[in-house]
Order: C-alpha cells, then sequence, then structure tokens
C-alpha cells in the first residue's frame, strides 16, 4: 500500500505543479493570463495524492492568497485572415474549465520566481544547444 502524503508535502506539490504549467510553452499560446488546472488533474500528475488531500491542500494556498479557484473559457482558435478576409477554424469552441490558478501574490512568491529563472536558464541552453 502506498504511503499517505500529509498536507504540506501536498501543499508544495501542487503550488509547483501550478507554477510549471503556468511557465510552459504549451500553456503560454492557450492561457497566456493563466493556466487553470482541475483537481483531477493535480491528482494524476503527482503520484500518492488523493483528491481529499489535493482540497485541503487547495484550502490552505487560498487561505494564504496564493491560489484562487476560477475558470478559464476555451474559445475557437482561427487563424490569421487570408486574402479573402477570412482567417481558417483550427481549433473548436471548448466548454470551460473550473479550477485552481495562481494570483499576483503566487506570481511573486520565490518558488514563482525560481521555477521561472529555471525555465529560462534552460530555454536559452536549449536556444544554445547546450541542452541535456
Amino acid at each position: 500500500m502506498a504511503e499517505k502524503m500529509d498536507t504540506r508535502t501536498a501543499k508544495e506539490l501542487i503550488f509547483k505543479a501550478l507554477c510549471s504549467c503556468k511557465i510552459s510553452l504549451y500553456m503560454a499560446c492557450y492561457a497566456p493570463d493563466k493556466a487553470v488546472v482541475p483537481i483531477s488533474n493535480f491528482c494524476s500528475l503527482i503520484k500518492g495524492l488523493t483528491k481529499y488531500r489535493a482540497r485541503l491542500a487547495l484550502k490552505e494556498l487560498v487561505s494564504e492568497g496564493l491560489v484562487e479557484y476560477t475558470h478559464q473559457g476555451c474559445p475557437a482558435i482561427v487563424s490569421p485572415s487570408t486574402e479573402n478576409g477570412y482567417g481558417e477554424l483550427i481549433d473548436d469552441a471548448h466548454p470551460p474549465i473550473n479550477g485552481y490558478a495562481l494570483t499576483k501574490k503566487g506570481f511573486e512568491s520565490d518558488i514563482y520566481k525560481s521555477h521561472k529563472a529555471d525555465w529560462e536558464k534552460s530555454m536559452e541552453d536549449w536556444a544554445k544547444g547546450e541542452q541535456e
């Protein structure tokens, strides 16, 4: 049987996962203002994390002001207009995502800043051809 995760560990891992989701290139094009992550995604990303433990950890993060419960719409993605004035539909609109996102206080945290600095360094190394 797997070991139970305590709330403090869950809180740290969830906050780091939110920081990583916001910084990643994948989320940047779809969610330039915020990356909203549902509770079920945290449970699938973090081994040993239950929904109950995730809810407790997220409740603490919300009370600390680092995270907020919010939603994000997924509008249709249309390419820039062509010669005839119409853009090409790349992806249809999807239902909104309900989940958790970083607040301004979360973006100002040391954890977020260190994650962003690490990511920027890895992108510089990649551009120079020095990635591992």
